[in-house]
């Protein structure tokens, strides 16, 4: 089976118990022949109580850093085996939902439920059309996500200059433009939106330091992101089991706590 980018960090704790009864203390004192004997009435006799009615140790926990890798796709990518993708170490995807004001990814709703149903976390995306309002491109992007449940990634949205309109807007009234759509997508889906920004569209607009409350999705595919990120989309090029051709790889690193 191929890898993903190396070696995948696999978090596990192991629970060590053992105990065992007290010997029993002996029915009378034993004395050397030269001891005086004693007035005194032996200690009475302790045991240690029964297994069934000792208490369960208390297992130990710890918050550890654990790596995740992770996937993005659309209906590019064609039929994918989510099985298999699972087996090959995946464990989250964020899938293209939307892009402007109309166009849903036919894919979005099979990929997502198949994806889930092998344990892959997964987060829907919206491709950002530049010069659409902000808040009509939220609506259309917040009535194809649905409600979303504490087990789903947060909303992203996905700014670029491809394949938008021939004159985009200046920096003010795109920026305030995203604002609105970000804004809109955190109060309809109570969710914190993340924000990922093409290297030619931050070039151009220079927006990641305005926008620098929202969690970065950065794309460095030349080593580890120059500011910070939440998600590290590390290569467009990855080999996945279950995906015909070349996928977006990304990186994510969370804190859980496990026992020890």
């Amino acid at each position: 089976m191929r890898r993903v980018l190396g070696v995948m960090l696999a978090g596990a704790a192991v629970l060590v118990v053992g105990c065992s009864p007290d010997d029993a203390a002996p029915e009378t004192p034993l004395q050397s022949p030269l001891s005086t004997p004693s007035s005194k009435s032996p200690a009475p006799r302790t045991t240690s109580p029964p297994e069934a009615e000792r208490p369960s140790p208390i297992p130990q926990r710890k918050e550890v850093r654990v790596r995740h890798l992770g996937i993005d796709a659309s209906h590019h990518q064609g039929a994918i085996d989510w099985p298999a993708v699972a087996e090959d170490g995946i464990s989250f995807a964020y899938l293209k939902a939307t892009e402007g004001t109309t166009y849903t990814d036919p894919t979005f709703a099979g990929h997502r439920a198949e994806a889930q149903a092998v344990g892959i976390r997964v987060g829907g995306y919206h491709y950002f059309q530049l010069c659409s309002p902000g808040v009509d491109q939220a609506r259309h992007f917040n009535s194809v996500l649905g409600d979303l449940d504490g087990d789903d990634l947060p909303p992203a949205v996905d700014l670029e200059l491809a394949g938008s309109c021939p004159t985009p807007p200046p920096r003010a009234i795109l920026l305030a433009e995203v604002r609105a759509f970000l804004e809109q997508v955190e109060a309809t889906t109570e969710r914190e939106p993340v924000v990922y920004l093409y290297p030619e569209f931050e070039e151009e607009y220079g927006v990641a330091g305005a926008l620098g409350e929202y969690r970065q999705w950065v794309r460095s595919l030349d080593g580890r992101p120059d500011r910070e990120w939440w998600i590290w989309q590390q290569t467009d090029s990855g080999s996945v089991d279950g995906i015909a051709g070349p996928v977006d790889v990304n990186l994510i690193w969370t804190r859980e706590t496990v026992a020890r």
